[in-house]
């Protein structure tokens, strides 16, 4: 049985440079072991017990954090544990897109199911997983306990019996929660594929199956308190011939083919182009706020360039335009209207660029940086002050 012990040696297997920065450890404590020495002595001495969560609000829906730092690192330890001992994984994004594109090229005549399930994290029943861990007896006792701790700060001070957005525990909760739902998806008899990432589900059925299927998948997810959204962009169902629909960040469209492969075209998602824009407009607004015409050109370099997350053994992991959307088959042209949108901006009067500041930024294309994968470097620090304006973008 893996250890669950929250001491030293196990803390310091989760921290990462991310939760240095949020809690502001090097100010605080100096450097990483002192803080996780103090946090190990906090837990010994007043026990693993959760000060009441703290809420914000982010595109509209509640986000709990924990109030103390001390709280944040006993959950992430949690969470490793959690998913360690039931082996939790998310899907891969990536392998989901290439598998999905290989499908769609077959011209044979199919069915596409785009569903979502409505309120994913909110619609999850908290207390039945805890249930569920009672049962197992596997999980340690301090770790049900402290489930515990967290939902009953959820039902009496929040009236939230689902699982909280914004706590580190939360993802791998809903992976546990829903692997039944994919189990069952995949071994109906008229499902050729499915696949789950996150709250997004993909199914391709045989042509006049999809109704079945879908009452099916419905039925499942009623038992477990789910339903699906039928919002526009949430759904979709149509010929695999003729698909048209995002899924995953994607556009994805077919061009039927009779007697070869079909063309599949993929481009990013218009949600996520206006998303981009956004993120422009808040960068502008700060800098009539501010007058930092540095961190201005910081920002949108950080928009258009490609970022070493972490070095591993195998190469780095990137982040950015030009890695999750690779799978892209226009070389990145939708991108094309970003700079025209970024260009119209910058001429405007009312962020007050002079010549000289309009021209630099011009010189940034985010067309071009994602067609040629540019990396920028940006120092952990940069990178905070930079993301700062964007929280909830």
């Amino acid at each position: 049985m893996l250890k669950q012990v929250f001491d030293k040696d196990q803390l310091s297997k989760v921290l990462t440079p991310s939760d240095v920065w949020q809690w502001d450890v090097l100010r605080f404590y100096g450097n990483v072991q002192t803080a996780v020495d103090h946090s190990v002595k906090h837990w010994r001495s007043c026990g693993l017990v959760l000060s009441p969560l703290e809420i914000s609000t982010a595109k509209n829906r509640p986000v709990f954090v924990p109030s103390k730092m001390e709280d944040a690192f006993a959950i992430k330890l949690l969470d490793r544990f959690i998913r360690r001992i039931y082996k939790v994984r998310q899907s891969d994004r990536n392998r989901i897109v290439r598998q999905l594109v290989t499908l769609l090229k077959d011209s044979g005549d199919y069915h596409v199911l785009r569903l979502d399930i409505n309120n994913c994290y909110e619609s999850i029943s908290f207390k039945r997983l805890i249930d569920k861990f009672e049962d197992d007896l596997i999980l340690a006792p301090e770790c049900v306990s402290l489930l515990r701790n967290i939902h009953n700060d959820l039902s009496k001070n929040h009236n939230l019996q689902g699982l909280p957005r914004g706590l580190a525990i939360s993802p791998t909760l809903s992976e546990l929660y829903l692997e039944s739902l994919d189990k069952k998806i995949a071994v109906h008899a008229d499902v050729i594929y499915s696949a789950r990432y996150v709250d997004d589900i993909v199914i391709i059925t045989p042509t006049k199956k999809e109704n079945n299927v879908q009452r099916y998948v419905e039925s499942v997810m009623n038992d477990m308190d789910l339903r699906l959204n039928n919002r526009a962009g949430k759904y979709y169902s149509g010929s695999s011939r003729c698909a048209n629909f995002s899924y995953l960040g994607y556009s994805v469209s077919v061009d039927y083919k009779k007697g070869s492969a079909n063309e599949v075209t993929v481009t990013v998602c218009p949600e996520k182009i206006k998303r981009i824009k956004y993120r422009i407009a808040i960068s502008l607004a700060e800098y009539k706020r501010d007058r930092n015409f540095s961190l201005l050109k910081k920002r949108i370099k950080y928009i258009s360039m490609l970022k070493k997350v972490k070095k591993g053994r195998n190469g780095d992991l990137l982040a950015g335009i030009a890695h999750n959307y690779q799978y892209v088959t226009d070389g990145f042209r939708c991108l094309k209207p970003i700079d025209g949108f970024l260009c119209t901006q910058l001429e405007s009067p009312r962020f007050g660029l002079g010549t000289i500041e309009r021209d630099e930024i011009k010189k940034i294309s985010i067309y071009g940086n994602a067609r040629k994968g540019s990396v920028g470097k940006f120092s952990k620090k940069q990178t905070v002050e930079i993301m700062r304006v964007w929280k909830n973008a």
